[in-house]
């Protein structure tokens, strides 16, 4: 995409957040969730990476995600929008007949070997869901009632357990490691919008916040936390948009190595970032209609989502796989036992 074109998808998608935006838990209604999901669906958004060549580069669709996760909004853009039409073309299928999102395991990791039940994640408006198993099959599954969520913004649904669903193709070693890639690199691209647009908001908090006749961000106390959270920001921002321009200049092996140190750095900064930010707040982000909680909820729901930071650090410090070993896609097996719920 040229850089023209860039800044204009970028410009509309900022006035479409801006737009579409809610203030409050309240205000995440179905009728508030229809019309940004219509909206979003005007953008066009989901061409971006349905194309061989893609249209858009994965640096510029993580500039995306992270700018869609600058605002508290309902929309599906990562899983009907990003994550579904980049798996599908991968899979070689450019003109899909349906809207499908990603399906993951009920803990919302990646698939583990062993038969878990699935979650259909960032399913608004969806009408299926793409499974891909840890051998690379790929399956198109159905999508059951809706199920809770910590993240108020997400719409999730359970998949029925009575059927395997229908085989779409396979991923091999090295489309497996890719998708995996980049499903890392965008999910965190989001979580550093996130982190970062709350670090800014409670920094201008304390900008006007007064307490003993003085504004907070006077406090000397406060400042250190804030530019230490900033700095957090800022690693994490690092992190990823490198992770990303890997994927589309460097060998895909160590792409998906920098999409894991992406997604560690961000499972932990980002959290501390946002504790930072809630003090700051104090006790009015603690309110039911304050915005606070619904950054807090996405950056603590992100910070597992897809995988740990134990999964990442305990497959990071293994020895690099064989290559000559066909089945090998980089999966990573989740360390921990299933929750009975979902974050």
């Amino acid at each position: 995409m040229q850089t023209e074109e860039f800044t204009l998808v970028r410009d509309m998608l900022r006035s479409f957040a801006t737009r579409h935006r809610v203030g409050s838990a309240d205000e995440v209604t179905p009728r508030t969730r229809a019309a940004a999901r219509q909206a979003l669906d005007e953008l066009g958004l989901a061409e971006l990476r349905r194309s061989s060549p893609p249209a858009a580069t994965v640096q510029e669709c993580a500039l995306l995600a992270e700018e869609h996760g600058r605002q508290p909004l309902t929309t599906s853009l990562l899983g009907t929008a990003l994550l579904a039409p980049e798996l599908s073309r991968l899979l070689g299928i450019t003109a899909p007949t349906s809207l499908p999102t990603i399906a993951l395991a009920r803990d919302l990791r990646f698939p583990a070997q062993h038969p878990s039940p699935l979650v259909a994640w960032d399913c608004d408006a969806a009408d299926g869901a793409l499974h891909v198993a840890p051998d690379g099959t790929v399956r198109q599954v159905a999508l059951g009632p809706p199920t809770r969520t910590a993240d108020l913004l997400r719409s999730v649904r359970a998949v029925p357990d009575d059927g395997e669903g229908e085989i779409v193709g396979r991923l091999g070693a090295e489309a497996g490691q890719r998708w995996q890639s980049y499903a890392l690199v965008v999910v965190t691209a989001e979580l550093v919008g996130a982190v970062d647009a709350f670090v800014e908001l409670s920094t201008d908090y304390a900008r006007d916040r007064r307490q003993y006749g003085k504004r907070i961000g006077s406090f000397q106390a406060v400042q250190h936390l804030l530019a230490d959270a900033r700095v957090l920001v800022e690693a994490c921002a690092s992190a990823t948009r490198y992770a990303a321009w890997c994927l589309d200049h460097e060998p895909v092996d160590r792409a998906l190595t920098a999409a894991r140190v992406a997604k560690a750095e961000v499972n932990t900064s980002a959290v501390e970032a946002v504790y930072t930010g809630m003090q700051v707040f104090g006790g009015i982000a603690q309110t039911w209609e304050h915005v606070a909680h619904l950054y807090l909820r996405r950056v603590l729901v992100g910070a597992d989502l897809l995988a740990t930071t134990a999964d990442l650090l305990t497959t990071l410090a293994e020895p690099a796989p064989d290559k000559s070993s066909p089945a090998d896609t980089g999966a990573l097996t989740p360390t921990a036992a299933e929750p009975e719920t979902i974050r």
